[in-house]
């Protein structure tokens, strides 16, 4: 692993604005490292004290390392710290706005639309375009509500301009612990599904889907956190049939979604 590179004086002098984006460039360099499996538990260690020197050195908190040397774990903990980092400089991550204003006429919901009392949950989604773009799509597709694990709501600006007004009719739960507000849901007689390609997943056309399903989907870079795929009864995958081995959150949303709806509504 290559060390941070500037001693406490030279760093110090940096403008704070400077500061973030080295420490994000090393974390990021440190991250693409671990997608490779190049980091042996020596390294590990290291990286935790040169971290948390770097943090004591501005002031902030010592750097808390996950009690595990398992890979994933460690892309998922790396990954939220250049999100702090990118966030401190006061540009946190976010989409391109592409979406021009434009007029619609929506009416009220049709009156023979079933009550699926299916929901999506989000497990670590950052980018306002995809969460607004996913509202949209669970009232579309008849949908309950968005459970919000560390993500932001549709009270943001930005969430509702991609919803376009979807949002006032899906409801939303904001939760602190997904982890444990899915297995609450279990006990109230909820079915959990993962959206993952692991080795037992299924492809999402083979899933029994039934009334009372909570669809959990994870961050675009590291999926759902390994604590909340603990609770998940069962995993399902898109199959890919391009180069590319994955699509966008909110697309993949919408793949579910009407897949749910079409095999519970009988259409």
């Amino acid at each position: 692993m290559d060390t941070f590179g500037f001693t406490k004086k030279k760093f110090l002098s940096l403008s704070r604005e400077n500061q973030h984006k080295h420490i994000i460039r090393w974390l990021s360099e440190f991250y693409q490292q671990l997608t490779t499996n190049r980091v042996q538990k020596t390294a590990l260690t290291l990286f935790t004290h040169q971290y948390t020197e770097i943090l004591i050195w501005t002031g902030r908190m010592p750097f808390v390392a996950p009690d595990t040397h398992g890979t994933r774990l460690w892309m998922e903990c790396i990954s939220d710290r250049i999100h702090y980092h990118r966030s401190a400089l006061g540009h946190p991550v976010r989409d391109y706005d592409l979406l021009e204003t434009v007029q619609t006429n929506d009416g009220s919901r049709h009156p023979d639309q079933p009550d699926l009392d299916c929901h999506i949950a989000l497990d670590g989604l950052r980018s306002l375009f995809n969460v607004g773009s996913i509202f949209r799509t669970c009232e579309a597709a008849g949908f309950s509500s968005v459970i919000l694990g560390n993500t932001p709501g549709k009270e943001h600006p930005g969430v509702q301009k991609t919803a376009m007004g979807a949002h006032k009719w899906v409801k939303q739960e904001k939760v602190t612990d997904l982890a444990q507000t899915l297995l609450e849901k279990k006990d109230n007689g909820f079915h959990i599904i993962g959206i993952e390609t692991i080795k037992e997943a299924r492809p999402f056309f083979e899933g029994s889907w039934q009334k009372k399903t909570i669809v959990v989907f994870g961050n675009e870079e590291y999926g759902i956190s390994s604590h909340v795929m603990e609770t998940c009864d069962d995993f399902v995958y898109i199959p890919m049939f391009g180069k590319k081995n994955s699509i966008n959150v909110a697309n993949a949303v919408s793949v579910i979604c009407f897949q749910v709806a079409s095999k519970l509504c009988g259409k």
